[in-house]
C-alpha cells in the first residue's frame, strides 16, 4: 500500500528530486551513452540522500560503464578488501544469480533502484519482473496508483555488440517479452545516444509504479540529438531527425544506436541516388501501439500525434534491434502493409562477429535498407546499388563491398 498504519508497511517515497540532464553537445565526438547515464545517475543519488539506493548488479557494471555508480555506492560485502570498491553497506547488491539482484532491487519499494545486466541474461529475470508488473497494474486497474518510485533495467553488452561469447550472448528477447506487457506499466526504451538515454532514466524516475527496460549501447555512438529534441522524443516515443515526411518519397524508421547509424548511411546514399528519404526515431515503440483497454490508451499516442510523425501511405522501412516480427506487430498502426512497408532486424545469425559483421549477417546494413526501400518504393534497385554492392547483398559477393556507401 501507499500508506498504512501498519507497522511494517513501506510508507510512499518522497518525490525525488532530478537533477538536469546535463545535456551532451551534439557537435562534440562521439560517446558513450552508458557513461552518460552513469554520471547522471550518481548526480540523481547525492541529490536524494534521504532515499536509500540499490542497484542490482548481476556482474559486470565496470564492464557496463558504470563504473562512477560502483565507486559511489559500492559492492556490499561482509568483509571489504583495501582499495576495492566494496563495503558492508553498499549500494550495489552483486551475486551471480540475475533473479536474486533484481529481486533485492524491486524489495526497496521505499527507495530509488536500478538493475544492470547484459541483455541476453536479462531474460533471467523476467518472471519476477512480470509478477511486478502484472500487480501493479492490477492495482491501478482496482484505483490504488502504486507509490513506488518506478524501477529501470538497462540492459547493455547487448545483441549487437557483444560478440566474445557468440550466441548465448545475443538474445533481444527481454525487451519483445516486456512489450507484451500492458505500456503503461511495463515501458521499453531503445535510446540512440548519450542525450536520449539519460532523458529517457530521467523520465522514468519521474514515475511510479512502473518497470522500463532500456537497450543501450555500451559502445561509442554519435550524438544525434540535443536537448530540444530529446525531450520531444521523450514526449511522443517518436521524432524525425532527418528530412520532412511530408516531402519524403520514403520512411527509414530506425530502433535502436546502431540500426540508427544505418539508417542514416542509407539517406545519405539515397540522396546521392536522387531520392528522398526521411529517418524517423522510435524511442518507445509502445506509445505507437493499437491501445488494448482505455487505461492504455491514456498512455498511447493519439491517431493526430501518429498520422503527424507517420503519414499514411509512406513507404516504410523499419530497422529494429529486435526481431523484425514482434516489432511488426506492436507497429501495426503506422503498417502499411508487405508491399509498402518492410522490416529489418535480428534474424538469429550471429557468432564471433563486430558490430558490422552483426548487421550484414541479419541483413541490417545501409546496403539491406537501400535495397528494402527500392522493393517498397517501386524503385531499380540496379539504379540505386553498383555491381559489387548487390553482389555482396546477394551471397556472391565480399562484404566488404559494403562498410560504407
Amino acid at each position: 500500500p501507499a500508506e498504512s498504519s501498519h507497522p511494517l508497511a513501506v510508507r510512499r517515497p518522497p518525490t525525488p528530486h532530478l537533477p538536469a540532464p546535463g545535456w551532451i553537445d551534439t557537435a562534440a565526438s562521439a560517446d558513450c551513452a552508458m557513461h552518460a547515464l552513469d554520471r547522471w545517475f550518481v548526480r540523481f543519488v547525492d541529490t536524494n540522500p534521504s532515499l536509500r539506493v540499490r542497484v542490482g548488479n548481476p556482474d559486470e557494471l565496470s564492464s557496463n560503464h558504470m563504473g562512477a555508480t560502483l565507486e559511489r555506492l559500492r559492492h556490499r560485502v561482509n568483509a571489504p578488501e583495501t582499495g576495492v570498491a566494496e563495503a558492508r553497506d553498499g549500494g550495489v547488491i552483486t551475486a551471480l544469480n540475475e533473479e536474486a539482484v533484481a529481486g533485492a532491487a524491486l524489495a526497496n519499494k521505499g527507495g530509488i533502484n536500478l538493475i544492470v545486466s547484459y541483455e541476453a541474461f536479462a531474460m533471467k529475470m523476467l518472471g519476477g519482473l512480470r509478477q511486478e508488473i502484472v500487480f501493479a497494474r492490477r492495482q491501478r486497474e482496482d484505483g490504488k496508483e502504486p507509490g513506488w518510485i518506478s524501477v529501470p533495467l538497462v540492459v547493455t553488452s547487448h545483441t549487437w555488440e557483444n560478440a566474445k561469447n557468440e550466441q548465448s550472448h545475443q538474445d533481444p528477447t527481454i525487451g519483445e517479452a516486456l512489450l507484451g506487457e500492458m505500456s503503461d506499466t511495463s515501458r521499453v526504451l531503445f535510446p540512440v545516444d548519450g542525450n536520449t538515454a539519460v532523458a529517457a532514466l530521467r523520465e522514468i524516475y519521474a514515475g511510479r509504479g512502473q518497470l522500463a527496460c532500456l537497450i543501450v549501447s555500451k559502445r561509442d555512438v554519435e550524438n544525434r540529438f540535443d536537448a530540444e529534441s530529446a525531450q520531444r522524443l521523450i514526449r511522443d516515443g517518436a521524432a524525425h531527425l532527418i528530412g520532412d515526411p511530408a516531402e519524403a518519397e520514403v520512411q527509414l524508421i530506425a530502433l535502436g544506436a546502431y540500426q540508427l547509424d544505418e539508417a542514416i548511411k542509407a539517406q545519405q546514399h539515397l540522396a546521392k541516388m536522387g531520392k528522398r528519404a526521411c529517418v524517423t526515431v522510435i524511442l518507445e515503440p509502445g506509445r505507437l501501439r493499437i491501445p488494448r483497454d482505455a487505461m492504455e490508451a491514456e498512455f498511447v499516442d493519439d491517431d493526430a500525434t501518429v498520422s503527424t510523425l507517420f503519414p499514411q501511405g509512406l513507404p516504410r522501412v523499419i530497422l529494429t534491434h529486435t526481431r523484425p516480427e514482434p516489432m511488426l506487430g506492436i507497429l501495426r498502426r503506422i503498417d502499411n502493409g508487405p508491399t509498402r512497408t518492410h522490416a529489418l532486424g535480428y534474424i538469429r545469425r550471429g557468432g564471433t562477429f563486430d558490430v558490422p559483421g552483426m548487421l550484414f549477417a541479419n541483413r541490417c546494413t545501409w546496403a539491406h535498407t537501400v535495397d528494402a526501400a527500392a522493393t517498397v518504393a517501386g524503385w531499380n534497385r540496379e539504379a540505386l546499388l553498383d555491381p559489387a554492392q548487390r553482389a555482396a547483398l546477394d551471397g556472391t559477393g565480399d562484404p566488404k563491398d559494403l562498410l560504407s556507401p
